[in-house]
């Protein structure tokens, strides 16, 4: 094989970069090498030019040794940090212009100490505030024992608060400290204090009912501790039998449909209704008569203006809703004690619109609900409603007082003595509901009422 010139100098340009890197690798460590040697540093003398810089006399050393400590994570790794310095031999050399090294710190004895590069400055730098570095306690960073920095301390006037309020040292004041001016000073003005209304006062003594229970109270309590103490036996309380009122059932629930009775009072201007529930008839309300004519006594014939007195029955033929009087029903006047005893006339009604010539004359919104009772229990099946007209409330003292059996037949009043037998007679009836509590059966037997039984010579009162 033959070689030409282009081989040969490929080879001569291998060989030279193959000698040429041998010998960089010769120079690299021989410089290597002679590094150790050169590890002693020379300590760094003070420049001339060195203002020495001591912290504040007011901040104590404690307090600016945390800030300081922080430094140590910023150094480079090459610097030793000395292990004790005296915040007097604090220096800081510094220079104008940035061209000379600063010396970070002193060393103790057999302290070795290195210098830190300066960083080039430019004018704004020189605008800042120098810093003031007092000392630095602490052991080399690599040291696994260093303790960690410790924390402020405690502002003066909360520490002469603590001394103040210790019970175990209360000497430890300074004799000139204000302990009312440090409190101000840490706590603050103290709060405006607001009055809250005071709660008025209970009373003193109990008025009315209270009192007296409260008494009965005292007096049962002080009879028992007097019985106790004597070692008599109290007395047993005595039972009284409950009132006859409180074994009284409450009133039936009245409606519409039941069975219906009315009483009728000419002197007292009153119409009862009366309903029946559970086998009794109870009241269920008494309306105001508007106006009734004539005067006390029956009536007797037609066109007398007087309403008539008696037991009367009312069926459904004589309802009339559509009255000229709003809504009325007849009385069933004459009846058959009526036309026994000669008696004429017709047409006797209760109705509404406040007007009567011979009739019971209600309102119109008394005759509504009236007259819807009465039609309601004759479409429940009640076959006649008995309806019974009295001249008043039939009782004894009534009946002598209307009659002139007693001393005011002397002053000249009206004298109704004609019909002494006759009320006499309604009375029996009248008497009869009032015990019963269920209007009679009453027939016409000539010149009077009997009621109860039926005799052959009486006819029964019905409607029509």
């Amino acid at each position: 094989m033959k070689l030409d010139k282009t081989h040969l100098l490929i080879a001569g340009a291998a060989l030279i970069s193959l000698a040429c890197a041998i010998g960089i690798l010769a120079f690299l460590s021989s410089k290597s090498g002679e590094a150790p040697q050169k590890s002693a540093v020379t300590p760094v003398k003070k420049p001339a030019t060195a203002v020495k810089i001591s912290a504040p006399k007011s901040a104590p050393p404690d307090v600016i040794r945390p800030s300081l400590l922080g430094l140590r994570g910023a150094l480079p790794s090459f610097v030793a940090l000395p292990t004790t310095v005296a915040p007097s031999s604090t220096m800081i050399a510094h220079s104008p212009s940035g061209a000379s090294v600063p010396a970070l710190f002193a060393q103790t004895a057999n302290a070795p100490s290195t210098t830190l590069p300066t960083p080039s400055s430019s004018p704004e730098d020189d605008s800042l505030v120098e810093g003031t570095i007092s000392a630095i306690s602490s052991k080399p960073s690599g040291d696994a024992s260093t303790p960690p920095p410790l924390p402020p301390r405690r502002p003066i006037d909360l520490e002469v608060i603590a001394q103040a309020n210790s019970v175990n040292a209360p000497d430890a004041l300074p004799p000139t400290t204000d302990v009312s001016s440090s409190l101000t000073t840490a706590v603050g003005p103290p709060a405006q204090v607001i009055d809250a209304p005071i709660p008025p006062p209970r009373p003193r003594d109990l008025t009315g009912a209270e009192a007296s229970a409260t008494q009965s109270v005292l007096d049962s309590a002080t009879q028992a501790a007097s019985a106790l103490t004597s070692g008599a036996r109290p007395s047993e309380a005595t039972l009284r039998p409950a009132q006859e009122e409180s074994f009284q059932q409450p009133p039936p629930k009245l409606g519409m449909g039941d069975p219906v009775f009315v009483r009728i009072f000419k002197q007292e201007g009153q119409l009862e209704l009366w309903l029946k529930k559970n086998g009794k008839y109870h009241l269920y309300k008494t309306f105001p008569i508007c106006k009734w004519s004539g005067r006390l006594g029956p009536k007797e014939k037609e066109a007398d203006y007087q309403s008539p007195e008696g037991f009367y029955s009312v069926s459904a033929r004589q309802l009339n809703p559509h009255s000229n009087y709003h809504r009325a029903f007849n009385v069933g006047y004459p009846n058959a004690f009526d036309k026994q005893n000669g008696r004429t006339g017709g047409l006797v009604m209760v109705h509404g619109a406040c007007k009567s010539v011979g009739c019971f004359a209600m309102t119109d919104r008394g005759i509504e609900e009236i007259y819807g009772f009465v039609e309601a229990a004759l479409r429940a099946g009640q076959r006649d409603i008995s309806v019974h007209i009295f001249p008043f409330r039939m009782t004894e003292a009534n009946i002598v007082k209307e009659t002139g059996g007693s001393w005011l037949a002397f002053v000249g009043g009206p004298n109704y003595s004609q019909w002494n037998n006759f009320w006499r007679n309604l009375k029996q009836g009248y008497d009869l509901f009032e015990q019963n509590a269920e209007p009679p059966v009453a027939f016409a037997c000539g010149d009077h009422y009997e009621f109860g039984t039926s005799p052959a010579a009486c006819k029964r009162v019905a409607g029509w």
